[in-house]
């Protein structure tokens, strides 16, 4: 089956469930049952033949197979999750669309149209941040956030325009090259939130509701990166230009995103703000495949890219059951929640190791090895080290959770003692003494039913990093993007790219590794990312 039924049940019930959203409960329902729908059709989407579409072709792919259909089903269950603590009317309409518009860019053939589908979902994704009562502190954030969007969409796009395949490429001055490379490589730094980019993250971390940030930090940018991949796979990596000062600028981004994201998150006083932060530090090691210029990373950045989004999925749910559980978001007032919450800290275990990684684990090899493509020696080790120090932060919400909890007084009794009904924000209640507040009663039924929500994903993301589901071999297929090359002896014909050799850029930037070659063939049925298949291609003359 063909992408198309996907698209037009996840765009159908994705504008109906946004046009109704005043009626929650039938927002709801036409979105999971949208996400139902859809999560099948996804299962279905097969290796066709090209769509013709206005102009262009549209093609599915196992890549494009697995994310949509993950992305459907983590999809329901946060919807559920949200119905269960904080709900935002827009999520499970945001969500349909903005999995629509993925499905679109991961098809679609022509680079430039893939950019500005991936912009167009994350445009309307940003509805998750505008959660009743609308404030002005919210608008101003959603205002950043769509600025963040369109800058990170019209740097991709002039880079796509300015350097179009390997015939353009290998025509291109180097200093051309390398600007259009650093631009769509900063593209995708601002839709992660990478450092130094990385204010936009947190205020949407701030503003947001936990269950809309994997819709905004985390599916969105994936996609994304996908598409910037498979560019400078197809079009910079062919030129054979070693962009040695480019690459090593790619790497600083991905190596401080990493480090100063784990130590911001372990810093944070606020579990949405630690959720933030850690998509931030994981989007950085997803950066080192653009940096790598190597067919050689292509697995291995998408294998990472499909384990982030379902484990930060699955611990932005987490983080919204504990806030409906316990009443408040800081670590300080969480003292106990592991004993008195004991699904939650099953399920936030299963998130560390799916997170943090084991030696076998897919998501484990795919982190050593982007770190590898890039960098050798003691840097490469600090970098594997400061990935590894997520567990810090992790292990401090464990900590929390095990000590002694202190006395709980319940904020309706204060209120109701003073004469002052109780507020909505933690700031209102007295710092002499915990913020925990009791539930209202139709929330405190739906509690458990999103605690055993935030389990299923937790359990979801440890078998998506663990390879499960066919990880490695839809990581590996190639993609949709294609470029065209002059046939030999035929002038003015063109036949697509072949399929690269394994072959590597020429030289290696200073203080980053060469780019290692393609350990092994290629799996049946795999086939790596666009790059000629000579191993230097001709540059015509006078160029």
């Amino acid at each position: 089956m063909s992408l198309l039924p996907f698209l037009v049940v996840a765009f159908g019930a994705g504008s109906l469930s946004l046009l109704t959203r005043r009626a929650e409960r039938s927002s709801a329902a036409i979105g999971l049952v949208g996400l139902a729908a859809a999560g099948v059709l996804a299962t279905f989407i097969g290796t066709d033949p090209p769509l013709g579409v206005a102009g262009g072709a549209i093609a599915g792919t196992t890549f494009a197979r697995l994310f949509l259909a993950l992305g459907c089903v983590t999809g329901m269950l946060i919807v559920i999750v949200g119905l269960a603590t904080t709900w935002p009317r827009s999520l499970p309409g945001a969500t349909l669309i903005g999995l629509g518009a993925a499905g679109f860019a991961l098809g679609v053939s022509d680079p430039g149209i893939a950019v500005i589908a991936a912009t167009g979902g994350a445009v309307v994704g940003v509805l998750v941040t505008l959660v009743a009562p609308v404030t002005e502190r919210r608008l101003v954030v959603a205002v950043r956030e769509l600025r963040a969007l369109v800058v990170a969409g019209a740097l991709a796009i002039l880079a796509g325009a300015v350097v179009v395949g390997p015939v353009g490429a290998a025509r291109a001055d180097p200093a051309i090259l390398g600007l259009g490379y650093v631009a769509f490589a900063s593209a995708a730094a601002i839709r992660f939130g990478a450092i130094p980019f990385h204010l936009w993250a947190a205020r949407v971390a701030d503003a947001a509701p936990e269950v809309g940030l994997p819709l905004v930090m985390a599916w969105g940018p994936a996609a994304f990166l996908v598409i910037a991949l498979a560019w400078t796979n197809g079009a910079v990596a062919a030129s054979r230009e070693p962009l040695g000062l480019e690459r090593g600028l790619v790497v600083a981004v991905a190596a401080a995103s990493v480090l100063l994201g784990t130590a911001a998150a372990l810093l944070q006083d606020d579990i949405e703000h630690i959720v933030g932060y850690s998509i931030v530090a994981d989007g950085g090691i997803a950066l080192l495949g653009l940096a790598a210029l190597d067919p050689a990373a292509w697995g291995p950045t998408r294998t990472w890219l499909l384990a982030l989004v379902v484990t930060k999925t699955a611990f932005a749910a987490w983080a919204a059951a504990m806030a409906a559980r316990f009443g408040t978001r800081r670590v300080q007032d969480l003292r106990g929640w592991a004993i008195r919450a004991p699904v939650l800290a099953i399920a936030l275990l299963a998130i560390v190791i799916a997170g943090v990684g084991w030696p076998g684990m897919a998501a484990f090899a795919a982190r050593a090895s982007l770190v590898g493509l890039v960098l050798q020696g003691p840097a490469a080790a600090a970098l594997l080290l400061g990935a590894f120090a997520s567990v810090l932060y992790y292990g401090r919400l464990f900590a929390v959770g095990v000590a002694r909890s202190q006395t709980v007084v319940p904020v309706a009794a204060a209120g109701a003692a003073s004469g002052r009904a109780p507020q909505g924000s933690d700031d209102d209640v007295p710092a002499s003494r915990p913020r925990m507040r009791p539930l209202p009663a139709w929330r405190t039924t739906r509690t458990p039913i999103g605690a055993i929500a935030v389990l299923i994903l937790a359990g979801l993301s440890i078998a998506i990093a663990g390879g499960a589901l066919g990880v490695a071999a839809a990581a590996e297929g190639r993609p949709p993007i294609r470029f065209e090359t002059p046939v030999a002896g035929a002038p003015g014909q063109t036949e697509p790219t072949p399929a690269p050799s394994g072959a590597s850029p020429a030289a290696a930037s200073p203080g980053v590794s060469g780019a290692a070659p393609a350990a092994g063939s290629p799996s049946p049925g795999a086939s790596a990312p666009v790059a000629p298949a000579s191993p230097t291609p001709a540059r015509p003359s006078g160029s």
